[in-house]
C-alpha cells in the first residue's frame, strides 16, 4: 500500500512538472508560381534558363518555408526558460538550401539545419534576454510597420535592408524590456570575438497602441570606420486604410567613391472585401544609388491560416538592369 502512494505521488509530481512546460512544432508552408528573377535563388529564371517556375524558397514566396520547434518551461516566481530551433524547407524540392550555390555542393549557413534560429531565453518581470542566433533588432524595428509583414517580396527590404542589416545575427544577445504603456526597447548585440567585422550595437524603440505603430532603429559595428545606420518607420491605421511611411540613412554603405545610402519609403495598404490590396514604394534619394522600387500585392484569405496571395515587385539598382519578378502563391501556417 505504501509503495502504491509513493508511486502515485511521483506520478502526480510528473505530471505536474511536465504541467510547467511545453514545446510546440510550428511552421510555414509556402509555395509560389511565376518569374522568380532573384539574383542568386535556386528556383530563379536566370539561373534556370528563364520562364517561369515553382519557388519554395525565393523572391516572390511571401516567407520561407520552415518548422520549427520553441519551448517554454515555468521556472516559478514569474522566471521563464525557453528555446527555439528553426530550419528552412524548400517545398519545390524538399531541400534546406535557397542558393545556386548550394546546389553545387558549397558549405556554409544554407546547409546548417536550423539556420533560422538556434537559441535560449530567459524572461521575466524584468523582459527578457535572448541568446545565439536569431532575428535581430533592426528586422523588428522594421517589421513592426512594414506592410507587407516583412514579406520576401518587400520594397522596402529590396532597396533597403533592415536598416542596412540583413534579417539575422549569430551569436546574438539581446534584452527586451517590458511594456511600459505601449513602449519596448530592444538592444542587442554581437561580440568582438564572434565577429570579424568588430562588435555590432543594435538598438530599437518601439511604440505600438491603438492604430498607430512608430519604431527606430540605430545599429553600428565597432570597428574602426565604421557607420552608423539609422532608420524610422511608421504606420497608422485609419480604418479603410493603413499608411506607413520611413525614412532611412544608411551611413555604413558610404565609401571614398559612393555617398550613403539615404531615402524614404511609402505604403497603403486597405481591404476591398476579403483581399488586402497593398502598394509599397521605397527611393534611395542620394546621387550614388538614387533608384526607386516598387511593389504590388494581394492577398485572399482562406482561413485564420491560409491564404492565397499574388505580388508584383519592380527592383531597381542604380546603374544595372531593372529585375522585376511576379508570382502566385499560396501559405499555410501551422
Amino acid at each position: 500500500m505504501k509503495k502504491t502512494l509513493i508511486a502515485l505521488a511521483a506520478v502526480a509530481a510528473t505530471g505536474a512538472a511536465f504541467a510547467q512546460s511545453s514545446v510546440t512544432l510550428y511552421g510555414v508552408a509556402d509555395i509560389s508560381v511565376g518569374d522568380n528573377n532573384v539574383a542568386g535563388s535556386k528556383f530563379a529564371a536566370s539561373a534556370n534558363g528563364g520562364g517561369a517556375n515553382a519557388a519554395g524558397v525565393g523572391g516572390v514566396n511571401n516567407g520561407n518555408s520552415r518548422f520549427g520547434l520553441r519551448g517554454t518551461e515555468d521556472l516559478g516566481g514569474g522566471l521563464k526558460a525557453g528555446f527555439n530551433y528553426e530550419a528552412n524547407v524548400s517545398l519545390a524540392d524538399g531541400s534546406a538550401c535557397n542558393l545556386t550555390t548550394c546546389a553545387a555542393g558549397q558549405a556554409g549557413l544554407d546547409t546548417d539545419l536550423f539556420q533560422r534560429a538556434a537559441n535560449v531565453s530567459l524572461s521575466g518581470g524584468f523582459g527578457s534576454i535572448t541568446a545565439g542566433r536569431q532575428l535581430n533588432t533592426a528586422f523588428r524595428s522594421v517589421a513592426a510597420w512594414e506592410l507587407t509583414g516583412a514579406a520576401n517580396y518587400s520594397a522596402v527590404a529590396k532597396q533597403f535592408s533592415f536598416a542596412g542589416k540583413g534579417s539575422r545575427n549569430d551569436a546574438m544577445i539581446s534584452y527586451v524590456t517590458p511594456n511600459f504603456g505601449g513602449v519596448t526597447v530592444e538592444l542587442g548585440t554581437v561580440l568582438k570575438g564572434n565577429n570579424a567585422a568588430g562588435a555590432l550595437y543594435d538598438l530599437a524603440a518601439t511604440y505600438a497602441a491603438g492604430p498607430m505603430v512608430v519604431s527606430f532603429n540605430y545599429n553600428k559595428l565597432s570597428a574602426t570606420g565604421a557607420k552608423a545606420n539609422m532608420a524610422i518607420g511608421g504606420k497608422y491605421n485609419f480604418g479603410v486604410a493603413t499608411v506607413a511611411a520611413s525614412y532611412q540613412n544608411l551611413e555604413s554603405t558610404k565609401t571614398a567613391t559612393a555617398t550613403a545610402k539615404k531615402g524614404v519609403t511609402l505604403g497603403v495598404s486597405a481591404p476591398v472585401g476579403p483581399v488586402i490590396l497593398t502598394a509599397d514604394m521605397a527611393r534611395a534619394t542620394d546621387t550614388s544609388n538614387k533608384s526607386t522600387d516598387y511593389l504590388l500585392e494581394a492577398k485572399y484569405p482562406l482561413s485564420k491560416r491560409t491564404f492565397v496571395y499574388g505580388a508584383y515587385l519592380n527592383d531597381a539598382t542604380k546603374g544595372q538592369a531593372t529585375v522585376k519578378s511576379w508570382g502566385l502563391g499560396v501559405r499555410h501556417n501551422f
